[in-house]
């Protein structure tokens, strides 16, 4: 086995527990790993070198005084790198699972039907997202298949490329703050993820802009962002609340205050959860002299 490698599942197997060495070799045996003690010894030493381990020496009650291991702060960083990747591992082998589902009870779908049936099948559509992924791509599909007689307009980063070919589907360059869209042009408008709290207003202002008068916003984001867990987590709520704490450190605002601020656009704002997303769709746009304007 690689050194690397070998690290790496020590690392995982440490936890927050102390570890003599000797009991390092156990549990590594018991993982059907074997490895010799001088070789697994000379290991711990360049891991303690390299601060992923910290030690302490511990007299011995009756022989020679023995060294204790624990993880150092880059292996806390470490380990926590190993989870997220095990994370996205997972999501991206359930993202294929879910391409196979069939329509009638495929997540994606519920969602597209849910947006779509708000809005005239020969409407604008503005889809706003950051971001790419093959999730996007089979959601953009169902709209198109939906609703193929609207125009759907996917606003994105210019850097971001994106692979699709629809006759009623048109690219353009933007961020969640800045639509190259006249104002009053879109029925629905799609926004997938959320901007960070500190520029939410001015983001939601603009898609306010772009709607038409009886238009009808939809934000997509997870759950995480949005609620705060409570222990006992479900295996998959586990790995929403680590992968999404990794990058959220409070930037995200807390689904209330989402809430109330969409009430000062909208006169109605529902909530929808399927799986690990929740949707927030927010009808009826207040007139100029009625809102944001005017706070």
């Amino acid at each position: 086995m690689r050194t690397e490698d070998l690290k790496k599942i020590i690392l995982r197997i440490f936890g927050n527990r102390e570890f003599y060495g000797y009991e390092v070799h156990k549990e590594l045996a018991s993982e059907k790993v074997e490895v010799g003690l001088s070789r697994l010894y000379r290991v711990l030493t360049e891991m303690l070198r390299d601060g992923l381990l910290e030690g302490r020496w511990e007299k011995g009650r009756l022989g020679p005084r023995k060294r204790v291991y624990r993880v150092g702060e880059k292996g806390k960083k470490e380990r926590e790198k190993l989870l997220l990747d095990a994370i996205e591992t997972v999501h991206r082998f359930y993202s294929e699972y879910q391409l196979t589902v069939p329509a009638e009870t495929n997540v994606l779908s519920s969602v597209c039907k849910l947006l779509s049936s708000n809005v005239d099948k020969k409407g604008e559509i503005a889809y706003i997202s950051p971001t790419y992924s093959v999730m996007h791509e089979r959601q953009l599909h169902n709209l198109h298949d939906e609703m193929p007689e609207a125009k759907i307009c996917f606003v994105k980063p210019a850097s971001l490329a994106v692979d699709l070919n629809f006759d009623n589907l048109w690219f353009l360059n933007g961020t969640y703050g800045n639509i190259p869209l006249r104002s009053g042009f879109v029925d629905l408008g799609i926004v997938v993820g959320l901007p960070k709290k500190d520029s939410l207003k001015k983001s939601l202002t603009e898609w306010y802009r772009v709607l038409k008068s009886a238009g009808t916003l939809a934000i997509i984001t997870p759950t995480f962002f949005i609620r705060s867990y409570t222990d006992p987590l479900s295996l998959s709520d586990f790995m929403e609340k680590y992968e999404h704490e990794a990058s959220e450190k409070g930037e995200y605002m807390r689904a209330e205050p989402l809430r109330e601020l969409l009430q000062k656009f909208f006169r109605k704002v529902e909530e929808k959860q399927i799986v690990h997303m929740t949707i927030f769709l927010a009808h009826e746009p207040r007139s100029p002299h009625q809102g944001p304007g005017n706070w």
